[in-house]
C-alpha cells in the first residue's frame, strides 16, 4: 500500500484532507506531520511513497523540508502547496517542472489526481525529485531570504539569497557570478538552508534564470567538445551545418539599405513595437534572450517563431528580415534532408558588412545571430541549441 505524508501546521485543514481521502483508501493511506521537523522523523521511520507539503510551517520550513528531500530522498515525488498570489509567479512555477504544486485553496480533485499521478509515476520508476534549480527558482518565487550550502562530493559553495534575489555565491576557490555558474552545474548534490542571509552587498546582477540557462549551455558546449575528437570523423562524413558563407547569394540588396549603402538592415530597420512584449509572459524565452544580450561574441540577435513571427530584435529587425531568417532555415533543413546529413545543425551566410548571419533552429523558435567573422560558429550554435530547443510557445 502507498502512503503519503501530509506536512502543514494547520490541524483543520488537515483534518479536512483526511476525510476527503477516505474514499480513496484502498489506493494509498495517509500520515501527516505539522513541521518538517515531524516530517523528517516519519521519513526516517516509514516507508513514504510522496509528499505533499505546504511552504509556510514553523520549526521548520517547507523549503527546508524539500531540500532534505532533495538529498536525502531524491526518489520520492513532491507536491508543494503555495498561494503565489500572482499570474506570472504561477507562470513561472510551471517551467519548473521537476515537481509538482497546487494553488491554495485546494481544488481537493485536482489534487487527487496529482497524488494518483505521482504515485503512478514512481511505480514505473520515474525519477521524480527535485533538483537544484528546480528548488533555487522555488525560493526565487517565494521571495525567501536564505543561505543555501551546496555540497557534491568534495566541493562545497554558498548562494546567498535576499526577498528571492541572489546577492552573492561563493565556492572554495570562486566568488560572484563565477561561483554561481560552478554550484548549479553540481551533480548529486546535497542541499541544506538556513533561514537568514548575512550577506548585504549585492554582488551579481543577474537573474537567477540567466545563470540557470547560461550554465546549462556552458555545459552542454563542454559536452559537445569533450566528444568533437572521438567523433570528429562521423562528422566530417555527415556535415551537421549548412554553410553558405562562401556563396555569393545575392544577399546586398535584400540586407541593405534601399539607398545602396554598405550598412546592413540589422543596424539601420527599426523594432516593431510588438517585439519589445511578445516575449514577456514566457520566462525561458525571456531569459534566453538575457542571456544572448549578454553575449560578447553577438553583436545582434533576432528570435522568430516558426511560423515568421518576430519574437525579439536585439538592436534592429522588422518583418523582412524575420521571414528571411524563417526561409533561411527551411532552407538549411531541406538541403540536410535533400543530401541525407542528418538533422540541422545551424546555417551560415555572409553579411554584406562581412559580419556572419548564424542561424540555429529550435523546435519552434530560430534564432538569426551576427557575429564577427572571427567567432567560431560551431560551439556557440552547439551551446546555444540545446537551450533553444527548450523554448516552447504553447
Amino acid at each position: 500500500m502507498n502512503t503519503v505524508l501530509i506536512v502543514d501546521d494547520d490541524e483543520n485543514f488537515l483534518h479536512s484532507l483526511i476525510d476527503g481521502f477516505k474514499s480513496f483508501e484502498d489506493q494509498f493511506g495517509i500520515m501527516t506531520a505539522h513541521n518538517g521537523e515531524e516530517a523528517i522523523a516519519i521519513l526516517d521511520e516509514q516507508d513514504i511513497h510522496l509528499v505533499l507539503t505546504d511552504l509556510k510551517m514553523p520549526k521548520m520550513d517547507g523549503f527546508a523540508l524539500v531540500a532534505h528531500l532533495s538529498s536525502h530522498h531524491p526518489t520520492i515525488p513532491v507536491i508543494v502547496m503555495t498561494a503565489f498570489g500572482t499570474p506570472d509567479m504561477e507562470e513561472s512555477l510551471k517551467e519548473i517542472g521537476a515537481f509538482q504544486y497546487i494553488e491554495k485553496p485546494i481544488d481537493f480533485n485536482l489534487l487527487v489526481t496529482k497524488i494518483l499521478n505521482g504515485l503512478d509515476g514512481r511505480s514505473k520508476g520515474f525519477i521524480t525529485g527535485i533538483s537544484l534549480s528546480s528548488f533555487l527558482q522555488l525560493l526565487e518565487i517565494d521571495k525567501k531570504t536564505c543561505t543555501v550550502t551546496v555540497r557534491s562530493g568534495q566541493y562545497h559553495g554558498n548562494m546567498y539569497f535576499k526577498n528571492g534575489d541572489l546577492l552573492d555565491a561563493d565556492t572554495d576557490d570562486l566568488v560572484g557570478i563565477d561561483a554561481a555558474f560552478e554550484i548549479v552545474s553540481w551533480k548529486n548534490v546535497e542541499i541544506v538552508l538556513a533561514n537568514s542571509c548575512a550577506h548585504k552587498e549585492h554582488n551579481i546582477s543577474n537573474t537567477l534564470g540567466f545563470i540557470l540557462l547560461e550554465a546549462s549551455r556552458r555545459q552542454d558546449e563542454r559536452n559537445i567538445a569533450s566528444t568533437l575528437p572521438a567523433a570528429q570523423a562521423e562528422i566530417d562524413n555527415s556535415r551537421i551545418a549548412t554553410n553558405l558563407a562562401g556563396l555569393n547569394l545575392d544577399l546586398d540588396d535584400f540586407l541593405n539599405d534601399h539607398d545602396g549603402s554598405s550598412t546592413t538592415a540589422f543596424e539601420t530597420m527599426a523594432v516593431t513595437a510588438s517585439t519589445q512584449s511578445s516575449h514577456s509572459s514566457n520566462p525561458i524565452l525571456k531569459q534566453f534572450i538575457t542571456m544572448l544580450s549578454s553575449m560578447q561574441e553577438i553583436n545582434n540577435s533576432i528570435v522568430v517563431s516558426r511560423d515568421g513571427n518576430m519574437l525579439h530584435a536585439d538592436k534592429a529587425g522588422n518583418d523582412q528580415i524575420a521571414n528571411f531568417i524563417t526561409y533561411t532555415s527551411v532552407v538549411g533543413e531541406q538541403l540536410q534532408m535533400a543530401i541525407n546529413t542528418g538533422e540541422q545543425q545551424y546555417t551560415l551566410l555572409t553579411l554584406s558588412s562581412g559580419n556572419k548571419l548564424l542561424v540555429i533552429c529550435g523546435k519552434e523558435v530560430i534564432a538569426g545571430l551576427e557575429i564577427s567573422a572571427t567567432v567560431a560558429p560551431e560551439p556557440l550554435a552547439a551551446g546555444l541549441r540545446p537551450v533553444l530547443s527548450r523554448i516552447s510557445l504553447q
